[in-house]
């Protein structure tokens, strides 16, 4: 069956699908966060859902809401446009079938756009999650005002090198494992009932996605180091270049460090991207 060029409901379903993500996994996001900026004991799940209750009721799980799911708008619309791109032409290089390392490699190549579009937004949401910042910021706006006012508009670009090892890593693993599971792949016949179907979708999608968090996850925690600090707390920690900051961690704070957040992350992942 012939592949249409389909590029011009990307845009679309990329917006729709970036909102309805956020929103439904926001609380998820935040817990991530919460515990991988955390640099002493890992944070335990109850209690710290007690602590942002505490600090302002159900609706504290969204601060850091209105970046999050506005960014998840281009970085949907991104992420989706550049692998229906890289996936049409590279079917055509292959005489119309996508290949196995074709679907890795149009899911790293989704990373990179995915990660330049969503990055300015990944800082104000991280720096208005994290709690040693609650009396720091009144808002989204307070926030992106002061950090352009204070450290220049360079610093919506911190992080940006674990966020693109992030990214592309992630999405690698996803999408080409998707493919290989799908019906176009074989491995995975197709299932006539649309109910079961979805369903099958959903607990597919979100294996894959904590398979894929295992070989991201780590980078992530960088990420959110990196965004959550301040020029100069990142310099007195020693947190200078991606791979530098990932080995520091590994030293000071043990191998179990890397994966803080873990759990809310993978399902958040899995979840979302499903």
């Amino acid at each position: 069956m012939p592949h249409t060029d389909r590029s011009h409901y990307v845009f679309l379903s990329g917006a729709l699908s970036g909102i309805v993500e956020g929103l439904s996994i926001q609380p998820l996001e935040l817990l991530k966060t919460r515990f991988q900026i955390n640099p002493g004991q890992p944070l335990q799940l109850l209690p710290t859902i007690r602590d942002v209750l505490r600090e302002g009721g159900f609706l504290q799980f969204y601060r850091g809401g209105l970046p999050e799911i506005v960014g998840l708008i281009p970085r949907a619309t991104a992420a989706l446009s550049t692998l229906e791109f890289s996936q049409r032409e590279l079917r055509r290089a292959n005489g119309g079938v996508l290949s196995g390392a074709g679907g890795y490699l149009s899911g790293a190549l989704s990373g990179v756009s995915e990660g330049l579009a969503f990055q300015p937004f990944q800082v104000i949401k991280v720096r208005l999650m994290a709690k040693e910042h609650l009396g720091r910021y009144r808002n989204s706006w307070d926030c992106l005002g002061r950090v352009l006012r204070e450290e220049g508009p360079a610093a919506l670009t911190a992080g940006l090198g674990p966020t693109m090892w992030r990214n592309t890593i992630w999405n690698a693993a996803y999408y080409g494992t998707m493919h290989q599971l799908s019906d176009a792949g074989g491995l995975l016949t197709p299932i006539e009932n649309p109910v079961l179907a979805v369903a099958r979708t959903i607990v597919v999608g979100t294996g894959v996605g904590m398979m894929a968090t295992c070989f991201n996850a780590p980078f992530d925690v960088v990420k959110s180091r990196f965004q959550a600090l301040l020029p100069e707390d990142r310099v007195a920690r020693g947190y200078t270049s991606t791979l530098a900051t990932l080995r520091r961690i590994y030293v000071e704070e043990g191998p179990r460090a890397l994966y803080k957040g873990f759990v809310p992350k993978a399902l958040r992942l899995g979840i979302g991207q499903t």
